[in-house]
């Protein structure tokens, strides 16, 4: 998980909740909702330049920063193949 992506992700979340998540640990459950999930969806696919599919929207990617960061990094890595 690169220190990129965590702030990426904090800076995106932050805009979409409308909450400070700069401080937010990596760890904590984020507990979004399902719209906040789906415009996170879009948001990281232009940010990452990623497409992210129907079978990889699953809810436990979106339980933490961290997972989100290892997901979004996991995309990463896969189209650079």
């Amino acid at each position: 998980m690169s220190k990129d992506s965590v702030l990426s992700i904090k800076n995106a979340i932050t805009v979409i909740v409308g909450q400070d998540f700069s401080n937010y640990s990596t760890t904590e459950p984020l507990n979004l909702d399902s719209i906040h999930r789906i415009t996170l969806v879009v948001e990281l696919e232009n940010i990452f330049d990623v497409t992210i599919s129907d079978e990889n929207f699953a809810p436990e990617v979106f339980e933490t920063i961290e997972s989100l960061a290892v997901f979004v990094d996991g995309l990463r890595c896969s189209d650079e193949v």
